[in-house]
Formats: C-alpha cells, sequence, structure tokens
C-alpha cells in the first residue's frame, strides 16, 4: 500500500475575514485563541467577607476575571451561550459556617442538575452541559436558608468561582 492519505500542512486556520480560528505550533499543539470562556466571581477586588443569598436565588457572581468573547451577563448572573455546543461548566463556593448546600445548574432557567453536600463549608463541581445558542446557564442556591457565600476575588483570596468554557 502506497501513501494514499492528503495532508494538510497548514499553521494557521482562519476565516475569510482573517479572524485566527485554530493555530498549530511546531509541537502539534492546537491554540483556539477565540474559544468561549468567562471566568466569573461574586466580587473581584474583595479580599474577604460574605454576601448573603436568599434561598432560590442566583448566585450573584457579579464580576467577570477573564473572558474570551462578551458572553457573561453581569446584571442577571448567567452565562449566555454564543454557539451550540458542549459547554464545560465549573464552581466552586465556600460558605461561612458549616451547613447543607444544595445548588441547581439551571439551563435558561430549568433545573439540569443538582449538587448537594451535607454540613461542610465549601461545594465543588465541574460537569458538561449541552446547550444551544442564547440559552443561558446559572446557578441558584436552594438550600432551605439563607447562605452566606464567600465574596473574596482576587488571584490571592479566590474561594469561590465559576467558569463556563465551549469544548466542542
Amino acid at each position: 500500500m502506497g501513501d494514499s492519505m492528503s495532508k494538510l500542512q497548514v499553521e494557521t486556520i482562519s476565516h475569510t475575514n482573517n479572524t485566527t480560528g485554530m493555530t498549530i505550533d511546531s509541537s502539534g499543539r492546537v491554540l483556539t485563541p477565540t474559544r468561549p470562556h468567562a471566568l466569573v466571581v461574586i466580587n473581584a477586588t474583595a479580599t474577604g467577607g460574605y454576601d448573603t443569598v436568599a434561598n432560590n436565588a442566583v448566585i450573584p457572581f457579579a464580576a467577570i476575571v477573564r473572558e474570551t468573547g462578551s458572553n457573561y451577563d453581569t446584571t442577571n448572573y448567567r452565562y449566555v451561550c454564543p454557539v451550540a455546543g458542549l459547554y464545560l461548566v465549573t464552581c466552586q463556593l465556600i460558605i461561612d459556617s458549616a451547613a447543607n448546600i444544595d445548588i441547581a445548574l439551571r439551563l435558561s432557567g430549568s433545573d439540569i442538575h443538582r449538587f448537594f453536600v451535607d454540613s461542610s463549608r465549601q461545594i465543588e463541581f465541574t460537569t458538561t452541559v449541552e446547550a444551544t445558542a442564547s440559552q443561558y446557564i446559572d446557578f441558584q442556591q436552594g438550600s432551605g436558608g439563607d447562605r452566606d457565600i464567600n465574596k473574596a476575588g482576587t488571584d490571592a483570596s479566590r474561594y469561590t468561582a465559576a467558569s463556563f468554557t465551549l469544548i466542542g
């Protein structure tokens, strides 16, 4: 059998408007510089303290630490999916004292997954969400009572954060 395979030998794949969609470096690593992503916190400048989040309220991730695209809505505390696809979603929370923590991951206002810990000060989870363009992802605190959630958001004190990344 001879070599019947074709090779595509390029370093950069771009749109006709010259927007780089993908780069392959000399080691074969694939870089996608415009992949939608957001890392958000409750307060980007706070180094400590807690914000009270009422039962059944959306967790107020109100500050963007970094983002590719402009998809995070800081007014409604939600990530708006720019395209249909599979999104990697992470969340980590610290509360002021040990208690039950029940967090709903929601897609356009409907619960799609619940995360629960009993008598703890922290919860963290990672999952994937299949979404269509313009659906939104947020987190609702449903622990049966108010929870004081750590609001620190600086690099050195970030205990509570969420992230959203398109993976496919």
